[in-house]
């Protein structure tokens, strides 16, 4: 009895001990809804030279046919807008995720990376036809990079639609974590980096809490 009194007395003592060694986990820093709306890119941010999108979904470009914005499911809160060029090709989407957890925001940089080891592969197109797209090189204008990590690509992309005509583009493919939001823009035939710069900023404010 008196060897039981003692064990259960010196395991007491070790739990109370570690307990007041281990780190408190952090609760995150509450996120609302209208913020990550916030976070997207606006007409302000873009400039006049682009028109708005009224009807903007969700980027369709996976990279190596696995891994896009289309494949993050039932995120907490997120926001899509879309601009074309007024004269020009140039196009511009640009989606911003609240994800439950830092650990699920890391993930989707980290499946991008793992993604990337295939360098070309075809998607089809719901409007007919498809895309075969060809990874080409690295953005211009990211260094430093974005947030806390980052996958950035260029991308070589020939389409040929539902009758047969093909056209060629370019497109920079930016994605980006700061804590646990997680941010895309796609540029086509422009730089991306300029339009990521300007929403980077709108996810710092919104994951800060500041207006």
């Amino acid at each position: 009895m008196r060897r039981a009194l003692l064990v259960l007395i010196a395991l007491v003592a070790c739990v109370t001990a570690c307990s007041k060694n281990t780190p408190p986990v952090a609760t995150p820093s509450p996120i609302s809804r209208s913020a990550i709306t916030s976070a997207a890119l606006s007409a302000a941010d873009v400039g006049p030279g682009w028109t708005q999108k009224t009807d903007a979904t969700i980027n369709t470009v996976q990279i190596g046919g696995r891994i896009g914005a289309t494949n993050i499911a039932s995120p907490p809160a997120q926001a899509t807008t879309a601009f074309t060029q007024k004269v020009g090709s140039g196009f511009v989407s640009d989606t911003v995720f609240l994800m439950g957890t830092p650990t699920l925001a890391r993930s989707v940089i980290d499946f991008h990376e793992q993604a990337a080891s295939t360098t070309s592969w075809t998607q089809t197109r719901t409007e007919g036809g498809k895309t075969d797209w060809k990874i080409s090189g690295d953005p211009a204008g990211l260094n430093p990079p974005l947030g806390e990590q980052m996958f950035a690509t260029r991308l070589h992309a020939t389409i040929t639609d539902a009758k047969g005509a093909k056209t060629e583009r370019n497109v920079d493919y930016i994605v980006y974590r700061v804590g646990r939001v997680v941010a895309f823009v796609i540029a086509q035939d422009v730089a991306g980096a300029p339009f990521a710069r300007r929403q980077e900023a709108n996810v710092q404010r919104a994951v800060n809490g500041t207006p």
